[in-house]
């Protein structure tokens, strides 16, 4: 863009350079030369205000081309991230649902083995009441006079 910038505008000082070099080397009078040279100004001004407006019309439209575009980059951008969030999302909520699933199966198994050592206590309790009662049982005590069994 900036090349075909400078391109007409060199086209146009070159153009009112050859005019203005035409018109002096040009074989007329001074009062014609003066007023060809004050109507190619003219013409010269006249061209440079079009060629201004053209300018503005077409960075008009090459900004609302940006503009445009730059819009479509930023709405697919936030797609984009809208869909990256809610994949982020649905991890997350996997990971929690996993966790818990897995607290749940160690606190099962925790209380399983709670259980398990509460049966195997009260079974040993048990075993070793009965074998202190047998070896009571089974074993002849001398009561003496007071009536208490002697001191070992």
């Amino acid at each position: 863009m900036s090349e075909k910038r400078d391109f007409v505008v060199g086209m146009l000082v070159g153009s009112a350079i050859g005019a203005a070099v035409a018109l002096l080397y040009a074989p007329q009078p001074g009062d014609a030369t003066r007023d060809m040279i004050k109507q190619k100004a003219g013409e010269a001004k006249d061209r440079a205000g079009e060629f201004a407006t053209t300018a503005k019309e077409k960075a008009g439209t090459v900004a609302g081309t940006i503009s445009s575009t730059v819009s479509e980059k930023a709405s697919t951008v936030r797609d984009s991230a809208k869909g990256v969030v809610d994949q982020v999302k649905s991890t997350a909520q996997d990971l929690v649902d996993r966790g818990r699933t897995l607290v749940e199966t160690k606190k099962d198994q925790v209380s399983a083995a709670v259980d398990a050592g509460k049966q195997a206590y009260q079974e040993k309790r048990n075993e070793l009441e009965a074998d202190v009662q047998d070896d009571l049982d089974s074993s002849p005590t001398t009561v003496g006079s007071s009536g208490t069994a002697p001191a070992a």
